[in-house]
């Protein structure tokens, strides 16, 4: 029901205009008696409507199909312009992926299968796409700032005739725009933001925008259909029902345009009051009238002589503020706060940091570097866009390599990643080497805590004992055990380098 009111605003006639005006109060308070079951933030009141005003209770999917684009054309644009968030993202990124890569090891009980299929994975992982000077690393890494700056990556799965090796599957990456629902196609229900789902939800055909290479055009308005296990499509799912993933950096897009627009408008302030740093003002009211323009000039290194009567008076700084500092730094944290990442990371600066604070903020960035690792390759108990990978790869090296053609019952895929150092490396050596002596830390979990796994590192201390035995010295273990053995050596290569020897026999280390 509504009811009518006069308004202030007067009509043609000259009286006020008469609007209709529904009995629902604006804000809606509740009754004593629903107190048990009232939430006070769900009230909307005159102080707190404006912060509440595009709260709304929608699908995910509408949301991206109305944000997605803005949003990606942001983050792109902040991740180029702004130093801060440029940095955030490189690092995040070297910290994930690393040098070169996770390392593969494959897990059955054939030998020979698990050695030719980690030396096909290599080979394949060494250039993995169309280009084949871009390594499996750098992929992973233009991945990470694709989650960053798009939420999603997306790659096609095709075959390049002139691929080296046997395995021709190569990647294509594709960037995450030319996704988009064909003009034919809008108004399909099962068709969203360029994915046709089956009746189960799940992805049947990716529509792909054909881009032009020439730099005239983005995307053309033709587009391909391809078969979902044909695409590499990988986002962090926020909801269900979710078709697409939306950028990492949307959180933190507000704080990083803030800053900037923020030291802009301190570095103008502080020009400011520089450029007005010292005024003439006169304290005698019988001063005589000085016939000078408003402004002059003053150089630095000299004496002014000020008119008689008239006195210089300084303008102190005040800019930058004294919270100018701490302000920007609570700003910051929220760029990185979508990864853990803490603000000694951000900056790059653990001055204020005591170990203890250091390491804690060090682990909870590394897990969650550890959970996007994972998530990037798979574990024993996920799947993995890694992990699929490899699968692919393997099917089609079968092949030609023949130790791939009888595929053992049970194959499991361990992925070592890269990992950080330690804040204190000799705090933690003692702490593994505690572990290790009551068994509560495997050799294996230590070497993967370092970022090597147990095949290689036995390989090269194979390698090396070998040397050290050719050459006829101490184990570099035994030297700490006996150290006189070490002497004894090293007085023996002297003795027969001068050619002098006291007639005692010399003991050989062992």
């Amino acid at each position: 029901m509504t009811q009518i009111r006069n308004s202030p605003v007067l009509g043609a006639d000259g009286r006020p205009c008469q609007v209709e005006q529904s009995e629902a109060p604006r804000y809606r308070s509740h009754p004593a008696w629903m107190a048990s079951r009232h939430w006070e933030t769900a009230e909307t009141t005159r102080l707190n409507e404006a912060h509440w005003t595009w709260a709304r209770d929608n699908a995910i999917n509408q949301w991206l199909t109305e944000h997605l684009s803005t949003l990606r054309a942001r983050s792109i644009y902040e991740s180029r312009q702004n130093g801060m968030v440029a940095g955030v993202i490189r690092t995040h990124a070297d910290d994930v992926v690393g040098p070169d890569g996770p390392t593969l090891q494959i897990q059955s009980d054939d030998d020979k299968y698990n050695e030719a299929a980690e030396q096909v994975w290599r080979d394949w992982f060494s250039a993995p796409t169309m280009r084949p000077n871009l390594s499996g690393a750098a992929l992973l890494k233009s991945w990470i700032f694709n989650l960053w700056r798009c939420g999603e990556f997306l790659a096609r799965i095709s075959t390049d005739p002139d691929a080296d090796g046997p395995v021709a599957m190569r990647l294509h990456p594709v960037h995450p725009r030319r996704l988009a629902t064909p003009a034919d196609l809008t108004g399909d229900p099962n068709t969203v933001m360029g994915i046709r789902f089956d009746a189960l939800g799940r992805p049947a055909t990716y529509y792909i925008a054909d881009a032009a290479m020439n730099g005239q055009a983005v995307m053309s308005l033709s587009s391909q259909p391809w078969p979902a296990d044909l695409i590499v499509h990988e986002f962090l799912v926020d909801e269900e029902d979710q078709c697409r993933g939306f950028p990492w950096l949307t959180p933190g897009l507000s704080p990083a345009a803030d800053l900037r627009d923020y030291d802009d408008q301190v570095l103008d302030a502080a020009r400011q009051q520089a450029d007005h740093a010292i005024l003439l003002k006169s304290t005698h009211p019988d001063a005589p009238f000085w016939n000078a323009p408003e402004s002059t000039t003053v150089q630095r290194r000299q004496i002014i002589m000020n008119p008689p009567g008239w006195e210089a008076q300084f303008s102190p700084p005040t800019q930058p503020p004294v919270t100018y500092e701490s302000y920007r730094g609570e700003r910051q944290r929220e760029i990185g706060r979508p990864v853990s990442m803490p603000l000694m990371m951000i900056r790059l600066d653990a001055s204020n940091h005591s170990y203890a604070s250091a390491r804690f903020d060090g682990q909870c960035y590394d897990r969650g570097t550890m959970g996007t690792q994972s998530w990037l390759s798979g574990t024993e108990r996920s799947y993995g866009t890694l992990n699929r990978l490899v699968n692919v790869v393997l099917a089609e090296a079968r092949f030609a390599v023949p130790a791939l053609r009888r595929r053992p019952a049970k194959v499991n895929n361990e992925w070592t990643w890269p990992v950080r150092k330690h804040v204190d490396p000799s705090k933690e050596a003692t702490g593994e080497a505690i572990g290790l002596q009551n068994l509560t830390v495997s050799f294996s979990d230590a070497l993967a805590a370092r970022g090597k796994n147990l095949e290689t590192h036995v390989a090269k201390l194979k390698r090396e004992l070998k040397i050290f035995q050719d050459a006829e010295l101490p184990i570099p273990g035994e030297w700490i055990k006996n150290p006189s053995a070490l002497l004894a050596m090293l007085a023996k290569e002297t003795a027969q380098e001068t050619g002098e020897t006291d007639g005692q026999p010399v003991t050989q280390g062992a």
